[in-house]
């Protein structure tokens, strides 16, 4: 039974303790009451019908009896047992709600507030991540490709991780730079700093990121500017010969994963569509710079993960059913520990290394989507012969260790300790 259904069953049973451990149920509960004081109630007896509670406990119920994934389920029983609370509490607390600015009179979007408020320091899933799931479960997108949470926690994300994306300073060329996908900022920040002759440009079709971004070029007073566009048909926001070096920094990967391109995500025509898309915009002599993930060759070496903590083993099954880039396996090799082809290690300890916090956006994006060999034939075969690669490096991005060391142990097939593989690539394609 959920837990959400147990707390219920002994709420209308006479447990009236329950109510301090679940708060969402006690909003639902003394919906009718006024002034209530949880030590001195001794009986059920004189309340009246709680429609709503009742109405929660059926959604409820119907949740149980679906064949959803564990973390899909803990998802949306999360979202469920909280979405009518706006429309209940006490009269004191709806007065507190209604003063922190809560709309109650649109409960769906007062009952995220009150969550997001009441909950958010004790639970590890906000209901802006079951708003993530909610929309992918029923196939639907604010946008094209818009990641759901781009605002400021995932913004301030993508800039903490400029350091680690320098290196493409010294491949930029000419006056007139694109960043495609720009987050929140940071990497126009550097390039502006470092080169503040230089025209900068963002282009994203997320009108969250554009509307963010505008608003800290007014507050700040930064030289950059935003466009929105399509990454997949710059031509019709960018003309010819205008622009001299295009930068796809961590973002290739994203238009893979989520973008349904000829009836599917996943789907490396995507990737041929925006690598084309600004070639052709390109003059003779610009570049496309690339800074990406990475897949390890040979494809077929295997390696062993071993969990150094009990809940590695139910992360790794839960995100081996979830994860829809392609079929992950894995053998049982011992005690918290498993047997995986390299590539599919890898993609999963992407996920792994952030944590459950970041699971429901981790699980859906696939980093690694070409070995180095693939990519280059990849790129030869659609951008044809002028397209001239001068820098193909790959490397591991120190971070991963970092933060994966006190989690797993990783060895090779003869359980020898082994270093992670390459995780980043740094593509530089000029046209001739």
């Amino acid at each position: 039974m959920l837990k959400s259904l147990c707390a219920i069953e002994r709420y209308k049973n006479g447990d009236l303790k329950v109510l301090k451990d679940e708060r969402w149920l006690m909003h639902l509960a003394l919906t009718h009451e006024c002034n209530i004081n949880l030590e001195r109630i001794m009986s059920l007896e004189d309340a009246k019908e709680n429609y709503i509670l009742n109405y929660v406990e059926r959604t409820l119920k119907a949740l149980a009896g679906t064949a959803l994934s564990d973390y899909q389920t803990y998802i949306l029983e999360e979202t469920l047992k909280w979405c009518e609370v706006a429309k209940c509490g006490m009269p004191h607390i709806r007065e507190k709600w209604t003063e922190k600015g809560f709309n109650l009179f649109v409960h769906n979007v007062g009952s995220a507030q009150i969550y997001s408020s009441v909950e958010a320091e004790k639970s590890d899933v906000l209901y802006e991540k079951a708003i993530i799931l909610l929309f992918d479960l029923f196939g639907l997108r604010k946008d094209k490709y818009d990641r759901f949470y781009e605002e400021e926690t995932y913004l301030d994300v993508m800039n903490q991780s400029i350091d680690y994306k320098r290196i493409i300073l010294d491949y930029i060329k000419g006056d007139r730079i694109v960043d495609i996908g720009p987050g929140g900022g940071a990497l126009m920040d550097l390039i502006s700093d470092t080169f503040p002759d230089k025209k900068v440009i963002g282009v994203d079709i997320s009108q969250n990121v554009i509307d963010s971004l505008k608003k800290r070029k007014q507050l700040e007073n930064r030289p950059w500017d935003v466009l929105y566009g399509d990454a997949l048909n710059l031509e019709q926001y960018i003309g010819k010969g205008c622009i001299d070096t295009i930068i796809f920094c961590s973002i290739i990967h994203e238009l893979y994963s989520y973008i349904e391109f000829n009836g599917r995500k996943f789907n490396h025509d995507t990737i041929a569509f925006a690598l084309k898309s600004a070639f052709e915009i390109l003059p003779a002599g610009g570049r496309i710079i690339i800074r990406d993930g990475i897949m390890t060759e040979p494809v077929d070496m295997k390696r062993i993960i071993k969990f150094l903590s009990e809940d590695g083993m139910e992360f790794l099954d839960r995100y081996c059913r979830d994860f829809k880039g392609r079929e992950i396996k894995y053998e049982v090799t011992g005690q918290n520990e498993v047997m995986m082809y390299v590539n599919d290690a890898m993609e999963f300890l992407y996920t792994y290394t952030w944590g459950e916090k970041s699971y429901v956006h981790e699980v859906n994006e696939q980093f690694g989507y070409f070995t180095p060999s693939q990519y280059k034939e990849f790129i030869t075969t659609n951008l044809g012969s002028r397209a001239n690669i001068i820098e193909l490096r790959h490397f591991l991005q120190e971070g991963y260790t970092i933060a994966l060391s006190p989690k797993i142990e990783f060895y090779d097939e003869k359980r020898q300790p082994v270093r992670l593989p390459d995780s980043t690539c740094l593509i530089v394609i000029e046209k001739q």
